[in-house]
């Protein structure tokens, strides 16, 4: 035992050491941890990113704008006698998050956040609301958390700021992107006729007390996220203290990357959201592993080894290193000037395979490359003359193009090659002050010689003539889209049948001179 004790310490300074490396290259990741009542229940998570190299930061408590707290938490008359949030307030915290709030300032200068366990999820948060379980034993344990918690992750989603969501906080991330949650997992296997046997958490002992229990994890996607950190299909001895779980993910931007499966019923380990750089939620607890480790408890050896554990909070850390700066909106750049080692030829092909991706036509290409430039520029106002190697690298790593990085390993059609050469050429097709377009699901209508259309009829628009009314603030799956105040532009490209109608945003003369940057966009 002696001999095994002093393996795991020897191994834990060589990590610290290769880690203590890897951050000297660079500034320190400050990694927030989401507020919570509960203090002692940050320590764990703590260890875990010192473990990995970064700064533990423990974020402050966000409150909805108008909301009234004694102290702490919220006045009583938010919250039912189960502990659960009143519907009218929950609809309040979907329809408004952050906006209104101080989260700006709050979660300043945080380059990751990670979401802990704990208790229930006020079900009443769901996209489509349920009614509470009714389980005594489980009943929602803080729903002042459930507010803050939801409006610190739809704030780091909307700045793609890379997220881990622990147990819970995997299911404040399955809520938050609109997916519903199992809320008791023994009822549950009772719908099917199935015997639950506590896989996920052990049953009370005689005094009460409940523990972790071990089980693996299988890995459902090999271009995952989680696979890139485990490395295997299959994920050993997993901490599990849970009897809720993400239910389906149908609808919404997420996409199940771990399951576990029990006489033949399946249940969601891990989900990844496929329109940010890092938003990952495993129902397990890699931090208690690494607790248990370091602490040489006595049951260390029944989960998952520390190397195992520690590599979530490096990758969430890697996410976030190398002096990546996030900016208001969606987009965000690496500090460095470093290009990638690709030729112009991979280039070109890259961002034609892009453009076609994106938009599925020919003219939707030229304006969907045309858009990246005008997006780069604007990122990079003093940037001068650039290499195209410098603005693929920019274009892998910005949010508005979502896992670019996948398009390198595709080859493009000659006619989409030429579009890009035209593009990148310096042959625009947009004005360079547009910076945003919509899906037409997103818009009211469009308005062509004074009379109203239908944003489906292609023939209406005219080039520079038609103007575009964007919806008002809407939901669909739990997301939010549309601006936050009635906003329109002028049209200057609608590429093909399935692509987004482009415009100018309206800086004056439009009627709406108070839209004059990106950042009155709500989306």
């Amino acid at each position: 035992m002696k001999k095994v004790r002093l393996l795991r310490l020897w191994g834990a300074i060589v990590m610290a050491l290769l880690l203590a490396l890897v951050v000297k290259a660079g500034e320190t990741v400050r990694v927030g941890i989401a507020w919570q009542p509960n203090e002692r229940s940050y320590d764990r998570a703590i260890l875990s990113i010192e473990q990995a190299g970064g700064e533990a930061v423990i974020l402050p408590q966000l409150r909805p704008a108008g909301f009234e707290y004694d102290g702490l938490a919220l006045c009583p008359n938010y919250v039912d006698e189960s502990g659960v949030l009143y519907q009218q307030y929950a609809d309040i915290v979907k329809r408004d998050t952050y906006h209104g709030t101080d989260a700006d300032d709050l979660l300043a200068g945080v380059q990751a956040v990670v979401f802990l366990g704990g208790g229930d999820i006020s079900p009443t948060l769901f996209a489509v609301p349920q009614a509470w379980h009714g389980i005594a034993d489980d009943s929602p344990a803080n729903a002042t958390r459930d507010v803050s918690e939801y409006l610190t992750m739809t704030y780091c989603l909307d700045h793609d700021i890379p997220v881990l969501g622990l147990c819970r906080g995997m299911q404040m991330l399955g809520v938050v992107s609109g997916a519903p949650l199992i809320q008791d997992l023994p009822t549950y296997f009772d719908s099917f006729g199935q015997e639950y046997h506590y896989l996920h958490r052990m049953q009370r002992d005689a005094d009460g007390n409940r523990y972790y229990t071990p089980h693996d994890v299988q890995v459902t996607d090999q271009s995952s996220l989680l696979y890139a950190i485990s490395g295997s299909d299959i994920i050993h001895n997993v901490p599990s203290w849970h009897h809720q779980v993400v239910g389906d993910v149908t609808g919404t931007p997420l996409r199940v990357t771990g399951i576990t499966s029990t006489d033949g019923v399946d249940i969601i380990e891990a989900i990844e959201r496929t329109d940010k750089h890092f938003a990952l939620g495993v129902q397990y607890h890699p931090e208690e592993a690494i607790r248990k480790d370091l602490t040489d408890q006595p049951d260390a050896n029944r989960f998952m080894p520390l190397e195992e554990a520690v590599k979530y909070f490096t990758a969430l850390i890697d996410h976030a290193q190398e002096g990546r700066k996030f900016i208001n909106g969606r987009a965000y750049t690496r500090s460095d000037t470093t290009v990638y080692p690709k030729t112009a030829e991979e280039c070109y092909n890259f961002f034609a395979v892009l453009g076609r991706a994106e938009q599925g036509s020919l003219d939707g290409a030229a304006a969907e490359l045309s858009l990246l430039l005008n997006l780069y520029e604007r990122r990079h106002p003093d940037a001068g003359d650039v290499s195209i190697q410098e603005v693929a690298k920019w274009a892998t790593e910005c949010g508005w193009f979502a896992h670019a990085s996948r398009r390198w390993e595709k080859t493009a059609t000659p006619e989409y090659l030429e579009v890009a050469r035209n593009i990148l050429g310096g042959n625009r097709v947009l004005p360079p002050n547009i910076v945003e377009h919509d899906c037409r699901e997103d818009l009211a209508y469009i308005e062509t010689d004074g009379v109203r259309y239908s944003p489906y009829q292609n023939d209406k628009y005219v080039s520079g003539v038609t103007v575009v009314y964007q919806a008002p603030v809407h939901e669909h799956n739990g997301r939010k889209f549309g601006f936050s105040h009635p906003v329109h532009w002028i049209f200057y490209s609608f590429p093909a049948a399935k692509s987004d109608p482009f415009g100018s945003l309206c800086d004056e003369g439009c009627g709406h001179e108070n839209v004059n940057s990106e950042t009155d966009i709500v989306r």
